[in-house]
């Protein structure tokens, strides 16, 4: 019975006109945001590349200058473009994609745009995820909204149950048929945009690019599932299809649009911080009170003999203000990471947020990518500083005071680039990644379950007539 009810339902949904103008608006879609996918990858990798010829070439000059010029540089670490952003770009042109740092501390982050008019803004990008989120949840609900009401209103319904068909297999058939046509678009999309990858050359035919595909093809049909359930729920629960389309589209326009764009107030409402004002205002306090607590000649001009005494006042007073800036905006840093995750539980209230930091922890990109790489640069820049007091330790020409700023009273030995510690980004294993899934997983499939059943209890007492 329900293999009839579902083949029944997935043919009139493929011969409607409803499918053949969606499916060629979402056809077009994929096209576009695949080919402009491939025309900025080709100029973010460029700029990427440029950075980091620039950056060796910086570690050359400054390590056949002295290693102690090396460990005061600061170097800014810049993530690589992921090819796997056309599945889903993650935020990550909205995300903190350059941190600085040199041996001693790790400075800061920026988001470094890759527009030469910093009047563009960076927008989300036609990914698939973005698609899937925007486009097809949206086509979802045009499928759904009226998949009882429309049979009810055509008198189709009560012929329907004037047979022995349960209920529950009737609303079954319905659910698995919406899904069913949905998901067949979103793959036919991505097999067009495969192709178009395929002739630019971009894909990388491997067991991890094609992981990811299936794994996103599979969160999709979880977010394509929530809709369609939505859609049945408002085609139950509305005496009219036009009330009922009212109400899915409401529901969209607060998944799409309200929780997004009200989740910085609702940030500083529920979960305040400082402003950097104070911040900066703080820290300056606190570095004067450690300028004028320094010993006299902790500022004395410098002298070319590395044992001058008044060297190592001035390496002290230097890192005692380069710790008071680690303290402060340390802090601070932990608090923005605080509020941004907090906010992030509140988004969860929208399934397209659900979908979106699935893939995010899916693919390895994100926010869950910048905490990565900010926290391993952490534990880089302690063995870069080890490394460079070994070599410090072992050479006699050394006081060894050690000055974040400047290289007056540290070694001052060449070295050779090719030993200098350079931080590479790790790429998360599909192990790790998995580990930040659950959650967002769990809050998914309990959205789905909890609509889907107060669908059918609403449908069991349903009146067909």
């Amino acid at each position: 019975m329900f293999t009839t009810l579902y083949i029944h339902e997935i043919q009139n949904y493929l011969y409607g006109l409803r499918f053949q103008v969606s499916f060629i608006i979402v056809l077009l879609v994929f096209c576009i945001g695949t080919v402009s996918f491939v025309t900025s990858y080709n100029e973010v990798q460029s700029n990427y590349a440029r950075v980091q010829q620039v950056q060796e070439e910086t570690v050359g000059k400054l390590a056949d200058l002295n290693v102690s010029k090396l460990a005061v540089h600061r170097f800014n670490f810049a993530t690589a473009p992921r090819l796997n952003g056309v599945i889903a770009d993650c935020k990550e042109s909205m995300l903190p994609n350059s941190i600085s740092y040199s041996a001693y501390n790790v400075f800061g982050f920026n988001v470094r745009s890759g527009n030469t008019n910093p009047l563009i803004v960076q927008t989300d990008t036609l990914s698939w995820a973005f698609i899937l989120s925007m486009f097809l949840s949206f086509i979802t609900l045009l499928f759904a909204f009226d998949a009882i009401l429309g049979e009810k209103e055509e008198h189709t319904l009560a012929l329907v149950f004037s047979n022995p068909v349960p209920r529950k297999t009737f609303l079954l058939s319905k659910l698995a048929s919406v899904v069913t046509v949905v998901t067949l678009m979103a793959v036919m999309g991505i097999i067009v945009s495969l192709f178009i990858l395929l002739f630019s050359g971009k894909v990388q035919w491997d067991g991890t690019f094609l992981l990811e595909i299936a794994g996103f093809i599979g969160i999709s049909v979880l977010l394509i599932t929530v809709f369609a359930v939505f859609g049945l729920l408002a085609s139950a629960l509305t005496p009219h299809s036009n009330v009922s389309l009212l109400v899915s589209l409401c529901f969209w326009l607060f998944s799409a649009v309200v929780v997004p764009n009200t989740a910085v107030f609702w940030a500083n409402k529920l979960f305040p911080i400082p402003s950097i004002d104070d911040v900066n205002k703080k820290c300056v306090e606190e570095r004067w009170d450690i300028v004028r607590n320094a010993p006299a000649g902790s500022q004395s001009s410098q002298d070319n003999n590395p044992f001058f005494p008044r060297h190592e006042l001035r390496a002290n007073l230097y890192m005692n203000l380069m710790l008071c800036d680690k303290k402060h905006y340390d802090h601070y840093y932990n608090q923005m990471f605080r509020q941004f995750e907090n906010t992030r539980l509140f988004t969860l209230l929208s399934p397209i947020a659900q979908f979106d930091y699935m893939n995010e922890a899916f693919m390895g990109g994100g926010y869950l990518r910048f905490r990565t790489n900010w926290n391993n640069l952490h534990s880089f820049q302690a063995q870069y500083l080890q490394w460079f007091k070994d070599i410090d330790a072992k050479d006699p020409k050394s006081p060894h005071w050690y000055n974040p700023e400047e290289d007056y009273s540290t070694s001052r030995q060449k070295v050779s680039a090719d030993i200098v510690p350079q931080y590479k980004e790790q790429i998360a294993s599909f192990g790790s990644r998995m580990q930040f899934i659950g959650g967002y997983l769990a809050a998914m499939v309990l959205t789905i379950a909890v609509l889907f059943v107060l669908c059918f209890i609403k449908f069991v007492r349903y009146d067909v007539r």
